[in-house]
């Protein structure tokens, strides 16, 4: 039994670090200089690569301390999301926010973020609904993502 909850929170994982991919925020993206796409893009993906890395070690934390658990708990994914998920996205926002959006692009910065803002809003109200399907809670945003050039970040 102990191999199948460790599947799960690998399951949890890769949830985890799609989740991780997609930035997101609230903030007003034109408060950062203005810069170009392709700037703005190799940026904002290094970001998310970083993200990502972060997620890693901070989930690898997590399944260390979980290392007894049979089955996970609700109590279990909302622990993750909350203390993994969450503030490591939270960052990415705000350090994707902080680039500026490209100029005229702003809309397209600004609704690709708010789609992860909401996303990540439905995971932190439900997170089984992000280990079940990360595509039908960051779905959106990752299309945006990949509409407008982004790489990492529109990763699933």
């Amino acid at each position: 039994m102990r191999t199948r909850g460790i599947a799960v929170f690998i399951g949890l994982f890769t949830v985890a670090m799609a989740i991780a991919g997609c930035g997101g925020g609230g903030d007003d993206s034109s408060s950062g200089p203005a810069i170009s796409k392709a700037v703005f893009i190799k940026k904002a993906d290094a970001v998310c690569q970083g993200g990502n890395e972060r997620m890693e070690v901070d989930f690898a934390a997590f399944l260390k301390e979980k290392k007894n658990i049979k089955k996970p708990s609700q109590a279990d994914y909302e622990e993750l999301v909350g203390e993994v998920v969450v503030p490591n996205l939270r960052r990415e926002i705000k350090e994707i926010r902080a680039l500026g959006a490209p100029s005229g692009d702003e809309d397209k910065v600004d609704a690709y973020l708010e789609a992860v803002e909401e996303g990540l809003e439905t995971a932190e109200d439900d997170p089984t609904v992000a280990v079940k399907s990360s595509e039908a809670v960051f779905g959106v945003s990752s299309r945006l993502a990949k509409e407008y050039g982004l790489e990492v970040c529109g990763s699933r």
